[in-house]
């Protein structure tokens, strides 16, 4: 007797009441696809990337912790910074999310060199606000009006969209440290 074993995406999904996250197995949103966080059938991040001076974090491991939770471990590359070289495998992150109310999102990274290291930590984040099917079939039509303001007081990103009587918005509110700069469609 032969099974057949069928085997999905490589991908990571996890949810809470109508909010769906669905991403890479390393924790980013590439666009265009049909990933991202969902809310009421409506795509509120199409793209979500994570860099350490520009250059992308290297996937070690990672997946569902839970059906509203995921962790992913990941280290970086060589990276070439103002304050010196960072060798490769230097750095470990870890990012966790989890779907409650909205996106919870934890990022910790640990320096394992001897040295203090210093770089800057960028997340690029895009909003579509596409319906499900639009973004299943890849199919985008733009329609209505996205706006993105950020407070540098209030460390706040907000995006709205608004179509006629329909109404999204995303907000994203970091809580570090330091203070948090927004550029070139980066944090």
């Amino acid at each position: 007797m032969s099974f057949k074993v069928q085997v999905g995406p490589a991908q990571i999904a996890i949810h809470h009441g109508r909010t769906v996250l669905v991403c890479e197995p390393d924790g980013q949103i590439h666009s265009p696809s049909d990933k991202g966080l969902y809310f009421n059938d409506t795509r509120l991040i199409s793209s979500w990337s994570l860099y350490a001076d520009g250059l992308p974090w290297s996937l070690l491991s990672g997946g569902a912790v839970t059906y509203d939770t995921m962790r992913v471990h990941m280290t970086n590359c060589a990276l070439q910074t103002q304050t010196g070289p960072i060798a490769a495998r230097t750095l470990g992150l870890v990012l966790s999310r989890t779907i409650q109310g909205g996106m919870h999102e934890d990022i910790d990274i640990t320096n394992h060199g001897p040295t203090t290291v210093a770089f800057q930590l960028e997340i690029g984040i895009r909003c579509d606000f596409a319906d499900v099917f639009e973004a299943k079939s890849n199919t985008l039509v733009r329609r209505g009006q996205i706006d993105t303001t950020w407070s540098s007081a209030e460390q706040r990103l907000d995006t709205a969209y608004n179509n006629a009587e329909f109404h999204r918005s995303v907000t994203v509110q970091p809580m570090c440290a330091g203070a948090v700069r927004y550029a070139n469609g980066r944090l």
